[in-house]
């Protein structure tokens, strides 16, 4: 008898990428009570776009596209969780508060690469939304 579960994701070990430091916070804008949200920002040391292509982060039981930013910090990645983000009907990943996972696509194929020691930081308000797009 085979037992098994067909939305398990297989978990790569080594990444055609590097990332280091990962945080996550929650987030909020002063003059707009509806406007307020939980974000994971993870640092991006490497990488090459024709090896990967990063697409989802997966964390706390929601899914998020991830967009990657130029800072004057460096390179960022930057998961938008809250405001109309939906979950997954079956969440793919047993994970815990401080591991995400970011799938991407390698050579035509959708991978998962879990990240771990994802801090909390504390909350922080924004005056404006611009203030906030434009950190």
């Amino acid at each position: 008898m085979l037992v098994g579960c067909a939305s398990k994701k297989k978990l790569e070990t080594i990444a055609p990428f590097n990332l280091g430091e990962a945080y996550g916070q929650q987030w909020s804008v002063d003059q707009l009570s509806d406007a307020k949200g939980y974000e994971l920002v993870v640092s991006v040391l490497s990488l090459e776009n024709d090896k990967a292509d990063l697409k989802n982060v997966y964390h706390k039981g929601k899914m998020a596209p991830i967009s990657i930013q130029l800072t004057d910090k460096g390179i960022i990645g930057i998961a938008e969780f809250g405001g109309g983000v939906e979950s997954p009907e079956e969440f793919p990943f047993s994970l815990t508060e401080t591991q995400a996972v970011i799938s991407y696509v390698h050579k035509e194929k959708v991978k998962y690469y879990q990240i771990n020691g994802i801090q909390q930081n504390l909350p922080v308000s924004y005056s404006s939304l611009s203030e906030k797009n434009s950190r």
